[in-house]
């Protein structure tokens, strides 16, 4: 799209077309995963341990690793597959713990970061980069991980269509692992709109571009949408959508129930904090049936 005329004037229909709430999962300009100059900054983002934007911070998935690890009490060598892995942060973890680690993520970036990790400290750790929606393994795991959130971002139909991915991918009583949202992690965002000016080297653009940054709500299906449009000196404008799915207590677990799953134990995180209808997180074990 491009908001300039033929004869270079600004167009004003188009303009405000952007601001207006689009339809629940509206497709954006491209998996900003796979964007080289933008991956790298979310590649930083995931390894700053000063903050919890990108992952979790280190002791946390340390934390977290180790008490899964003993929960589970798994024989060793028992086989992990790590969805959306990004840099390894949680397949390291789990291989010290004696997993036989393979890790999936979208992001060619992270993918070569993680493998770099491994040949450097040897890790026989096998990494892969691939949209984890087009995995198709037959009972091939034990455990299954999807952490941080994964499970969210994902429309109706891509994650009905993960879940019975993994449930076929997990051998007979294999286990996930994943978190998701409540609506307490949105309790102090309200959907809004503000617009500012990004120099060079900015988030999502290395040249000087105008951003407009909109969040929506879509209050009946639970689901958040940040929306970023970039607009450049020439008119074009590039979208990125992130939407984010929030669940009750209730509804995660006839989700899963639903899609082949019985369920193991439930907390307020992935270390073992029971669980608060307050907390922001539920974390989870499910079982295959």
């Amino acid at each position: 799209m491009n908001i300039l005329s033929t004869n270079g004037l600004l167009d004003f229909s188009l303009l405000e077309e952007i601001t207006k709430k689009p339809p629940l999962f509206s497709k954006d300009d491209g998996n900003f995963w796979q964007d080289p100059y933008i991956s790298e900054h979310l590649l930083n983002a995931h390894l700053d341990d000063e903050s919890d934007q990108g992952s979790r911070k280190y002791q946390d998935i340390l934390q977290s690793v180790l008490w899964l690890s003993k929960y589970l009490n798994l024989p060793e060598d028992s086989k992990l597959l790590d969805l959306g892995c990004g840099p390894g942060l949680y397949s390291e973890n789990f291989y010290g713990q004696g997993f036989d680690v393979t890790g999936i993520d979208i992001s060619q970036n992270s993918i070569d970061y993680a493998s770099e990790q491994a040949a450097e400290f040897q890790y026989r750790i096998h990494y892969i980069c691939q949209n984890y929606l087009e995995i198709n393994y037959q009972q091939e795991f034990d455990v299954i991980t999807l952490i941080y959130g994964d499970l969210c971002v994902l429309s109706h139909n891509d994650r009905n269509l993960l879940l019975r991915k993994v449930q076929k991918a997990l051998k007979p009583g294999g286990f996930l692992i994943f978190d998701v949202f409540t609506k307490h992690y949105f309790d102090r965002k309200e959907s809004d709109q503000s617009w500012y000016i990004s120099t060079k080297d900015g988030f999502w653009r290395e040249e000087e571009h105008l951003l407009l940054q909109s969040h929506f709500k879509y209050k009946k299906d639970k689901v958040r949408l940040d929306r970023y449009h970039q607009i450049l000196k020439d008119g074009s404008i590039r979208t990125h959508n992130i939407w984010q799915h929030y669940f009750s207590l209730n509804r995660t677990i006839t989700m899963m129930e639903e899609n082949g799953f019985q369920i193991k134990n439930y907390w307020s995180n992935l270390q073992g904090e029971s669980y608060k209808e307050t907390s922001p997180w539920i974390g989870m074990i499910a079982q295959k049936n």
